[in-house]
């Protein structure tokens, strides 16, 4: 077996793995979120009442309106440009052409010269204040008779 079969079974062989990962990793997903919603059931079926847990979607909701994708996209921007500028060096001494080399480099560095800007125009906006639903009343204790 040549080096260049070697390469693509341990790709391909990598990539299956991968595969394999995600759809156990979804699987243990799944059955967390069936065992939640039975426990939900059970409580409500014996007539107790709900524990306050934070809804997964409004915790990332609030925690982006707090500007932590600003910090993200600042810091995307940031190695893009870096990765710009190591491919145009790269290429530019390598292949002894730098024209190519700053036309390759500097379209890269322009993508992260936007995300950069993106991060600085968002963090300039005004914040906006997350909404808190208003907490439903307790249900009311029904006792069976049986």
């Amino acid at each position: 077996m040549d080096m260049e079969q070697l390469f693509a079974l341990v790709f391909v062989m990598g990539m299956v793995a991968g595969v394999v990962v995600i759809l156990m990793a979804m699987r243990q997903r799944s059955q967390f979120l069936e065992m939640q919603h039975r426990e939900r059931m059970a409580m409500i079926e014996r007539g107790m009442p709900l524990q306050n847990e934070p809804d997964p979607l409004r915790t990332m909701v609030k925690r982006r309106a707090a500007g932590a994708g600003s910090s993200r996209s600042m810091t995307l921007g940031i190695v893009i440009v870096a990765v710009g500028l190591g491919l145009m060096s790269i290429v530019g001494i390598a292949a002894g052409t730098p024209d190519v080399g700053i036309g390759i480099g500097g379209a890269i560095m322009i993508v992260g010269t936007a995300f950069i800007i993106n991060s600085i125009v968002s963090r300039n906006m005004a914040p906006a204040q997350p909404e808190t639903p208003a907490t439903p009343p307790p249900l009311p204790r029904i006792d069976r008779v049986e």
